[in-house]
């Protein structure tokens, strides 16, 4: 059973890039989830919505910077083929940051270098680039001269993940130190909602959330924060030791989680062939390396439909808003939109005002400690705080995961 908890809508500022809309501020509506099934969130995620641990958040699309993007069929370019090279050989020892290769290794090196060369040369020759066998080949070289580990475990707190966190905030993202707490970490990266269920697929960890650490010589350089869905592997967040940052951990994770997938797909998980990166930004730099992971699509704001990453490049660069389903006609930009525009409906929801009684009669609530009907409740249609409440969370969510999903009223 899934059961939620609404907020409506509330603004603050974008943690993504930093910025702010005119308004100052990005709308999202926003649920906390006491349970969720896996099936869901995937219905949920599909129409927009996202995690931040237990919290769940769907931007005004209007008012805020933050279109969807979902990568798919992937296939490697010339860089991302490299940049696994690279971080390959930085964990067989003929790769220094420095010097970019070690010239004073011995002929062991030298050759297994020579040799790790050849191999993805054959691969490019003859049947193209092989990303499953490519990524894991570092893993556990006992004849190299780093040792790379990767743990995929259900998702946890550790005090060496927590070390690692709070690193990577200060280094990166500038937090101030005392920012950083154990129970702020938890809150963000190791609660999840999500109900934990498992497959009968042999090698496949189940559905839910689970870190993906990154070890090397036993010492913890990177977490993956991850969400294994139905029909997806949903990256929540990533996090990496910054002493190793010239490793271009970041995209490598991107490129190892999509192997993941492909992994997934084959082992008999047929539905589970995509990968989501979360939000896209398209004025944020920071946010640009998504559309690099080629052939991808962005989310219709307003359909719910998947369009061509390349496609829709083109008409944000003219709209600062844009339904890629119903592009405005001829080339005007909107990127001066009027402020009213920020207090329409938001794309993709309903107006609560539109939403009738008979609409709503069938939303299941948690109240009274058990969990009822709308239209099973005495005398509910001359309740009208009720009715408001569940029409704005209706409008939000829509009719098939409203009657699915459970609204906690005992909290309002």
């Amino acid at each position: 059973m899934s059961l939620v908890y609404c907020y409506g809508f509330h603004g603050s500022s974008c943690g993504y890039c930093e910025s702010e809309t005119k308004t100052g501020y990005s709308y999202k509506f926003g649920m906390s989830a006491t349970s969720l099934t896996c099936e869901d969130y995937q219905n949920l995620i599909d129409a927009g919505w996202r995690r931040s641990g237990d919290y769940l958040y769907k931007p005004h699309m209007r008012a805020c910077c933050c279109p969807q993007l979902n990568a798919s069929e992937f296939r490697a370019s010339k860089s991302q083929r490299k940049l696994i090279t690279r971080f390959n050989r930085y964990v067989e020892g003929t790769y220094d940051p420095a010097n970019k290769d070690v010239n004073g290794g011995d002929e062991t090196s030298k050759t297994n270098s020579r040799q790790n060369d050849a191999k993805i040369s054959s691969k490019k020759a003859g049947n193209g680039f092989d990303l499953i066998e490519v990524i894991h080949e570092a893993e556990d070289r006992q004849d190299w001269k780093r040792r790379l580990r990767i743990v995929f475990e259900k998702s946890s707190f550790s005090k060496e993940k927590y070390e690692l966190y709070r690193k990577y905030q200060i280094k990166v993202h500038n937090d101030e130190p005392y920012e950083v707490t154990e129970g702020g970490f938890k809150r963000f990266l190791v609660n999840s909602p999500l109900n934990f269920e498992a497959t009968d697929k042999p090698n496949i960890p189940g559905y839910g959330s689970f870190h993906q650490c990154y070890y090397l010589d036993d010492k913890l350089i990177a977490v993956a924060v991850l969400d294994v869905l139905p029909k997806c592997v949903s990256s929540v967040y990533f996090l990496y030791d910054t002493d190793y940052g010239f490793l271009q951990l970041g995209k490598y994770s991107a490129l190892r989680e999509i192997a993941m997938v492909q992994e997934f797909c084959n082992a008999g998980l047929q539905d589970l062939h995509w990968y989501y990166m979360g939000y896209y930004i398209h004025t944020c730099q920071k946010m640009k390396y998504k559309g690099q992971y080629k052939p991808s699509d962005l989310l219709d704001p307003e359909t719910y439909e998947w369009y061509s990453f390349d496609r829709c490049v083109a008409l944000l660069d003219k709209h600062k808003y844009v339904s890629f389903a119903n592009p405005p006609n001829g080339e005007e930009s909107n990127n001066n939109t009027d402020e009213s525009d920020d207090y329409l409906t938001p794309p993709g929801m309903l107006d609560p005002e539109t939403v009738t009684d008979d609409d709503i009669k069938n939303v299941q609530l948690y109240f009274d400690n058990t969990i009822k009907r709308l239209n099973e409740l005495p005398n509910w249609k001359n309740k009208e705080n009720l009715k408001n409440r569940v029409k704005e969370y209706f409008a939000a969510v829509r009719k098939e995961m409203a009657e699915t999903i459970v609204l906690n009223f005992n909290r309002y």
